[in-house]
């Protein structure tokens, strides 16, 4: 095999609750559900003599400090490989965005070396490596819904009886995932989402009940910094969406819709208010 094309899927969080830090790495435990959806980069890897990631449209920063990068200069170190590949990376998920673009690059870079540089493997041994690269990484490895448990090390897949449509907006905000975890430490007081009832509701397939216990920590001190976060969750409940979250640390912002047709119809509206908008859907 000289060559391979993957999809490198996005996330959203329909719950997330974060525990606490830890004394001893300073990690967070975190309680999460994450569902993959079908917007998506494009990861495409060749044989090469060195390792190169090329992004389009190209990201800010050294090519070193890309996931897919890191991904690749650990499987050799792991387990002696001594050649290289081209890793180019076709980006549509939006970056910096709450939906882990970055991660899910990371995670497809390691699939995909494992097969073309014939590595053999487990999706195990691969889980164990992804978590090195970050938190989010390891779920994308099988890339199924998960309540994602610790510190993103435990993953428990979870069924999900319903394929919900999502329109995904991301608002002109700049933020980083550290400060967004230090001001959620600075918190007096958090009004925590029911994680289980949020599993519960998706194995039922019950719409109205997933909506109804759609909840994310980060948007208590995500939102008050940057109101247009709050305005674009309203604009697209009053324009037809079910329920609205915020993503992961966000700016990403989700519509939950009745269907596909719903959805179409919302990203025309919030359009036509000037916010860029995607349709999407759950992948299982």
């Amino acid at each position: 095999m000289e060559s391979l094309v993957l999809p490198s899927p996005g996330k959203v969080n329909l719950s997330l609750n974060v525990l606490g830090k830890r004394p001893v790495d300073g990690y967070h435990d975190v309680d999460m559900v994450m569902l993959p959806v079908s917007v998506a980069d494009t990861v495409r890897i060749k044989r090469a003599d060195t390792v190169r990631v090329v992004c389009r449209p190209d990201i800010a920063g050294p090519a070193e400090a890309n996931l897919a990068f890191k991904a690749a200069q650990l499987l050799k170190s792991e387990t002696g490989y001594r050649g290289g590949a081209l890793i180019e990376i076709d980006k549509v998920i939006p970056v910096a965005g709450g939906m882990a673009g970055g991660s899910t690059n990371g995670a497809a870079a390691l699939k995909g070396l494992n097969r073309l540089w014939d590595l053999s493997l487990t999706d195990t041994e691969l889980e164990r490596l992804a978590m090195r690269l970050g938190s989010d990484v390891p779920f994308f490895i099988a890339g199924r819904p998960a309540r994602v448990q610790g510190i993103g090390d435990q993953l428990c897949r979870i069924p999900v009886n319903a394929n919900l449509w999502l329109v995904l907006a991301t608002p002109p905000v700049v933020k980083s995932t550290g400060n967004v975890y230090r001001w959620f430490d600075e918190l007096e007081h958090v009004d925590r989402p029911d994680v289980a009832a949020m599993e519960h509701a998706l194995a039922q397939g019950d719409l109205a009940a997933i909506a109804e216990v759609l909840g994310n920590v980060f948007e208590q001190v995500m939102m008050p910094r940057h109101p247009e976060i709050a305005a674009l969750k309203d604009l697209m409940i009053r324009e037809g969406a079910v329920g609205a979250l915020m993503s992961g640390a966000g700016p990403t912002v989700f519509g939950l819709v009745p269907d596909e047709e719903a959805g179409r119809a919302l990203v025309r509206k919030l359009t036509r208010a000037g916010q860029p908008a995607l349709l999407a859907h759950t992948v299982n």
